[in-house]
């Protein structure tokens, strides 16, 4: 089991919740897993992997500023609704000694799935907001969570390999 990981309900229930409902949750989400990234950077030892760890936690902060402006835009002066459920997996932050490669394929692994489905969550939120501007704002968070999947896929492929990576890290870039 990963303790890092809540698994939450199924896309199919964004449908149940109203949009501010789902702004909190997406917000909560982007907080979870910038602080999952940032506690994964500090346990990783690869510096290559590490800094790309690192620039996902910084990126993960620009779509909570981003969600926390809309949020603010279209409910002003209200606090934040964080609801306790969830759509798809929450990340939560790393507590545990990597002792071992496949300690961070299983971490990237999960995070890969969590950045996947955050893409769809986006796509679902776009079907429901009505200005073209927050339509292209959630498409905008569905692609670089898509980029976010695909960097982490290039990173999970090469530690599946780990004799080709740890070559690779004494290359150069």
């Amino acid at each position: 089991m990963v303790h890092e990981l809540d698994e939450g309900l199924p896309l199919e229930k964004v449908k149940d919740f109203s949009l501010e409902e789902l702004l909190g949750m997406a917000i909560k989400a982007e907080m979870g897993a910038r602080r999952f990234y940032e506690s994964l950077a500090e346990r990783i030892e690869i510096g290559s992997l590490k800094e790309k760890i690192e620039w996902l936690a910084s990126e993960e902060g620009k779509h909570e500023a981003l969600l926390r402006k809309m949020y603010e835009s279209m409910f002003p002066g209200k606090e934040i609704l964080f609801p306790k459920e969830h759509i798809g997996p929450e990340l939560k932050p790393v507590a545990r000694e990597l002792n071992s490669a496949q300690d961070i394929i299983e971490l990237i692994r999960w995070a890969m799935r969590a950045e996947e489905i955050a893409a769809h969550f986006y796509e679902e939120i776009e079907k429901i907001v009505e200005t073209d501007d927050r339509k292209r704002l959630m498409r905008y968070l569905s692609d670089m969570e898509k980029g976010h999947y695909y960097t982490l896929r290039a990173e999970y492929e090469l530690l599946l390999d780990w004799e080709m990576y740890s070559q690779m890290m004494h290359v150069g870039p």
